[in-house]
């Protein structure tokens, strides 16, 4: 096998032994000159995958077609991971991403475009690859009767619901907070605020909360100097409330949705939509019903989806064809997962959200796939997903995974692949590794968060985690004001422009003075819950699940 640049360079710098042990790999390569050649391309990265993962495949699933671009996701026998995918060089340069995830670290090649065609006949394999190239081949004959490869189902989609415009309501706008710290909570509150047309009027949650969250409610209630209200459905029905933003625990956020919306309030809401499909139906219905503005957090706002957007529309890459997507996290003390302990994904998650661990592909996957959605407004027939506890202690002991990757198969055979999860502080310079790459028919390209950015070289003390927070262990919260517990800014990697939670925050600002309905509603924040739980029921089963999911609505 004839290895290009990057991959000779992944090898060299895995010799350091400095991301710990390999847990899983993700390679976007347009590298075929030509359709016969994607298979072979394919099944030569799935070799060189395994060669890293020093393991054997148990399974391999595919999407996408044989002869235009094909993904492919791994199920090692030790139970590591890779999500892979092959297409055409379109252009005089090849697209190549590669990233290898180990258990102290994250590595990724930064090339500029790549590699020199590294494409060999059957006859030129190593016996390994020839190995994956007949693994693969069976792979893609079995994906032509998979569930999900006819027709979009016979369940009407949310995707499909018609959303009623509001009405115009000129600011002031009276906001009540649902849930207080250790929650996305002060950040929304204070970008909504800065925005200048928002009056808080209190905190208020439900009656029977735990006394921890009662308390952390009633802190963040202090520290903005507003009374903690102590009805919740006395403060919906208030006149001087037009606006409620609900941080509540995934699995009691879906019943005060539908409180706030039948009390004709306009909804900010925290990420994921509910913890089951039934909530999320609910929550669709409240909002038809009663009109309101519905808008729910994500990262659409901002780069790369933004940039994304402006390449689609643009049709500089043709007809598209494939989008692939990473998101992961850099927070929380990562290296103390137990891989002798594979994980074993229940169907239903019952629970997403405690004070020390996260479902991690629920509450970063959430991100691309709300993204996706918004991008192409098509639904999705089938998912193919693994979830896994690759570093957090935290997370294992808590049954709740910290990483996951899928296959994503739209109506009209667009594909799409994720990786998700959150990988600790150290894992990247910046927040966290956040990419998207593009492949049309006349080219593709990747749009990556922190590129362009400067790079700081200095003699000045290195970045290093901040102490565990006790009441936030794994960093997921933004520390509270001169807590000891704050995080250092990381400051190598500087960006042109960060990240503003005050950009979403105006986009639902603006949708109520201009009475229309926000670009994230419920349509797609319930059709992002859906396939996040079809995920957890493809990884229980380790197939793949068609969508929509029968509900008992």
């Amino acid at each position: 096998m004839r290895f290009s640049t990057a991959f000779d360079a992944i090898d060299k710098a895995l010799s350091t032994k400095q991301i710990g042990s390999v847990v899983s790999v993700r390679v976007v390569a347009q590298l075929a000159d030509k359709p016969g050649e994607i298979e072979h391309v394919a099944a030569q990265l799935l070799d060189g995958a395994l060669t890293w993962l020093d393991d054997t495949a148990a399974s391999v699933s595919t999407i996408g077609e044989a002869d235009r671009h094909l993904s492919l996701l791994l199920r090692s026998s030790k139970g590591f991971t890779a999500l892979l995918s092959a297409g055409l060089c379109l252009t005089d340069s090849t697209t190549v991403e590669v990233v290898v995830f180990g258990t102290r670290g994250i590595m990724s090649w930064e090339g500029d475009s790549g590699l020199t065609s590294r494409v060999s006949n059957e006859a030129g394999m190593s016996l390994p690859a020839r190995d994956a190239l007949a693994l693969l081949k069976a792979s893609v004959a079995n994906n032509s009767s998979t569930p999900g490869n006819n027709d979009f189902g016979q369940a009407a989609s949310l995707l499909n619901t018609t959303l009623p415009t509001p009405a115009k309501l000129l600011p002031p706008y009276g906001l009540l907070l649902v849930a207080g710290d250790y929650t996305h909570q002060p950040g929304y509150a204070n970008a909504l605020l800065a925005d200048g047309r928002c009056k808080l009027i209190g905190v208020a949650d439900e009656d029977d909360v735990p006394d921890a969250r009662r308390q952390l409610n009633q802190q963040l209630a202090d520290r903005l100097g507003v009374p903690m209200l102590s009805n919740l459905a006395e403060a919906l029905q208030r006149d001087d409330v037009h606006a409620v933003s609900i941080c509540a625990e995934p699995f009691r956020r879906g019943r005060i949705i539908v409180e706030a919306a039948r009390a004709g309030k306009h909804l900010y809401l925290d990420k994921p939509l509910a913890g089951s499909l039934e909530d999320a139906h609910a929550v669709v219905a409240a909002v038809v019903e009663s009109g309101v503005v519905a808008h729910m957090f994500t990262q659409v706002n901002w780069d790369p989806a933004q940039r994304v957007k402006e390449i689609l529309e643009s049709g500089e890459i043709g007809e598209l064809v494939a989008i692939h997507s990473d998101v992961c996290f850099a927070k929380g003390h990562g290296g103390r997962a137990d891989l002798s302990k594979p994980r074993v994904e229940s169907e239903v998650p019952t629970r997403f959200e405690l004070p020390d661990a996260k479902r991690e592909f629920t509450n970063v996957g959430v991100y691309p796939v709300a993204m996706l959605l918004w991008l192409l407004r098509k639904n999705v027939r089938r998912v193919d997903a693994v979830t896994r506890n690759f570093f957090f202690a935290e997370h294992q002991a808590n049954d709740m995974e910290d990483f996951g990757q899928m296959l994503m198969e739209f109506e009209g055979g667009v594909t799409a692949t994720i990786t998700a999860g959150r990988a600790g502080w150290r894992s990247h310079p910046g927040f966290g590794l956040h990419r998207v790459c593009v492949i049309g028919t006349k080219a593709s390209v990747t749009v990556d968060a922190h590129r362009p950015r400067v790079e700081v070289w200095a003699d000045v003390e290195p970045w290093s985690a901040p102490p565990r927070d006790p009441g936030d262990p794994m960093g997921m919260w933004a520390a509270l004001p001169d807590s000891p517990y704050n995080a250092r800014p990381k400051e190598s990697w500087i960006m042109p422009r960060e990240m503003a939670w005050a950009d979403d925050a105006k986009h639902f600002l603006d949708c109520i003075e201009q009475g229309k309905q926000s670009q994230i509603s419920v349509d797609i924040a319930a059709v992002s819950t859906e396939i996040l739980l079809a995920a957890y029921r493809s990884a229980a089963t380790n197939q793949a699940v068609a969508l929509p999911l029968a509900s008992s609505r």
